[in-house]
């Protein structure tokens, strides 16, 4: 039996080779992927040229053969077994995955192809909901991963019966935080063994009051939460470890899976189409 092998599979080998051996030399001479370079305000204006560049390579597909081979069957099946491995290799690393420029070229060729593939299902002639809301959903969903990582931020502070104002990043660096925080009562159930169970703290919030208890965190805005991590009991009173965590693209995010939910809804309702 004689198997062809089209030449878009040719090009999906060629192109996962060639981008190993370019993020293995990057990687080798030049360090890890330089993340904090493209927070914003560059990471919005390079979706801009991204997305610029994506709506011309779809208005030029008829001549431009990057366009078909992003168009073809066999770029859809690459993005999808690039992204099987990505989730793989990103799970068993412990590095952050967007330091390895790998999986930032392997993030970047996925949304493109799948940019594409939502271009096309776009104008094919009739909105189709169910495969609009999933593909743009899942768009929505890496582009905030993606280029939202950058603005990603984790600060830990230490919260007593003070008013507290500064927090430090990971690095180290101290920064003042828009809002004071103070600990206003905090309680603690200890079990048979002394170890502490469950614990939990009031805050004051400027002048509100909230509660903190460990995986219930509480919202100052929508991209900014505060998480109670640890305690510290001793003479001079307890003093409390919290955790701000800043994600400003939690919002595209959140649509973005909203959208997902709703693309699968529809295609439970609709049923099997051709």
């Amino acid at each position: 039996m004689q198997v062809s092998i089209s030449r878009y599979t040719i090009t999906s080998v060629l192109l996962v080779l060639v981008a190993g051996v370019v993020s293995w030399l990057l990687e080798a001479i030049v360090g890890a992927f330089p993340i904090d370079f493209f927070a914003f305000p560059m990471n919005v204006i390079l979706i801009v040229i991204w997305g610029v560049v994506v709506v011309e390579l779809y208005r030029a597909r008829a001549r431009s053969v990057v366009a078909r081979y992003l168009l073809s069957v066999s770029a859809t099946i690459t993005a999808l077994v690039l992204s099987a491995v990505g989730c793989v290799v990103v799970g068993l690393q412990s590095e952050p995955a967007t330091q390895s420029y790998g999986f930032v070229l392997l993030v970047l060729y996925v949304m493109t192809v799948l940019a594409m593939v939502t271009l096309r299902g776009w104008y094919a002639g009739g909105v189709r909901w169910r495969f609009l809301f999933s593909h743009l959903g899942l768009l929505l969903a890496l582009i905030a991963g993606f280029w939202g990582a950058a603005d990603y931020e984790e600060l830990r502070m230490v919260v007593d019966d003070e008013p507290r104002q500064e927090a430090i990043y990971i690095n180290g660096m101290a920064t003042n935080l828009d809002y004071t925080l103070r600990l206003a009562d905090f309680d603690v159930e200890y079990g048979a063994s002394g170890v502490p169970e469950q614990y939990r703290a009031d805050i004051e919030v400027d002048d509100k009051t909230v509660a903190l208890e460990v995986n219930s965190p509480y919202r100052v805005g929508f991209g900014e939460s505060i998480y109670l991590m640890n305690f510290d009991s001793a003479e001079q009173g307890v003093r409390l470890v919290v955790q701000i965590v800043r994600q400003p693209w939690r919002g595209v995010m959140v649509v973005g899976i909203v959208m997902m939910i709703l693309g699968a809804l529809l295609m439970f309702l609709g049923g099997a189409k051709r």
